[in-house]
C-alpha cells in the first residue's frame, strides 16, 4: 500500500487536498544526498516535483541548494590529491593540481543565486510546517508566492565570520515559541545549516518596520571579530558564500 506524506491533508504550497492531488511522495525537508532523514510532511507530488525540476533554462531550486551544500561538505574537509574523483557538480569543477575552482559553461550566477534562495524558503517552510503543522498560515504567503511560484522576492540575509563555525548539529532549525514569536514581530527566521547563520525575511511587512534592529542586535551575538570585515550582509550573488572556502586559501585563487 502506498503511504501518503500527509498530516493536515492540506499542501503548504498550493493549499489543494485530496483527490485533487496526491501525497504519495517523500518530501526531504533537505536533500537526502546531503545526509539528511527528516521528512516533511503536506507536500503535495505536483509541488515536491516542482521544487525538483528545472524550468525555463534555471537549474531546479532543489539542484541548485545541494550544489552550494555539497561543495561546502568537500571543502571544508582537508584535501587531497583525490578530491577532484570523489567531487561532483553540475556546475563547477574542481583542480587539485592547480588549486582552482572553475565555473563551467552552463553557469549563470544570477538564476543559482535566485534559485538557492528560493531553496532556503522551501525548508524553511517544510520544517515549520513539521514541528507546527501551521504552514498553510497566511502569514507565510509570502514565502509561498516567492519560493513555489517565483513572485516578488524575498531578502535573505547571512552572517559571514572569517573561521569556520561548527556546531554538533549540521542542520538546525529552531522552530520554538522564541523563533515564532521572531517571525510575528520581527518578520525574520533565523536558522543554523552547516556552519552558516541565515536570515530569512518572512514577513517584508514587518520586517520593513523592525528588521533592521534585529539583525544588529544579532550581529553582536554571532559574528566572531577576527579581522574586522565580519558583517550580516543581504545576499545578492550566491558566490558571496564562499562555499568554496576561498578565503582560506587566497594564493591558490
Amino acid at each position: 500500500m502506498m503511504k501518503n506524506y500527509i498530516s493536515t491533508g492540506k499542501c503548504i504550497w498550493c493549499g489543494k487536498t485530496i483527490p485533487e492531488v496526491s501525497f504519495n511522495t517523500k518530501p526531504h525537508i533537505i536533500p537526502k544526498s546531503l545526509g539528511c532523514s527528516e521528512i516533511g510532511v503536506d507536500v503535495c507530488d505536483d509541488c515536491n516535483h516542482y521544487f525538483g525540476t528545472a524550468a525555463n533554462g534555471s537549474p531546479s531550486i532543489d539542484l541548485s541548494f545541494k550544489e552550494v551544500f555539497n561543495a561546502y561538505k568537500t571543502f571544508r574537509n582537508d584535501l587531497t590529491p583525490d578530491t577532484w574523483k570523489k567531487y561532483r557538480s553540475a556546475f563547477f569543477s574542481y583542480h587539485h593540481r592547480t588549486g582552482t575552482i572553475k565555473t563551467k559553461h552552463n553557469f549563470n550566477v544570477k538564476q543559482f543565486t535566485s534559485q538557492f534562495k528560493r531553496g532556503l524558503f522551501e525548508i524553511f517552510l517544510q520544517a515549520y510546517h513539521k514541528k507546527t503543522l501551521n504552514g498553510n498560515d497566511s502569514i507565510f504567503d509570502f514565502v509561498r508566492d516567492y519560493a513555489r511560484y517565483g513572485n516578488g522576492e524575498l531578502k535573505v540575509f547571512y552572517a559571514f565570520n572569517n573561521i569556520l563555525m561548527s556546531a554538533q548539529d549540521d542542520y538546525y532549525f529552531p522552530v520554538n515559541d522564541k523563533s515564532v514569536k521572531d517571525i510575528y514581530d520581527y518578520g525574520v527566521f533565523r536558522f543554523w545549516l552547516m556552519g552558516h547563520f541565515f536570515f530569512l525575511e518572512i514577513n517584508p511587512i514587518v520586517f520593513n518596520l523592525y528588521g533592521e534592529h534585529y539583525l544588529t542586535t544579532q550581529a553582536a551575538k554571532i559574528l566572531v571579530p577576527v579581522l574586522g570585515n565580519e558583517r550580516i550582509f543581504k545576499l545578492e550573488n550566491v558566490m558571496d558564500l564562499d562555499f568554496f572556502l576561498q578565503r582560506f586559501n587566497p594564493e591558490n585563487y
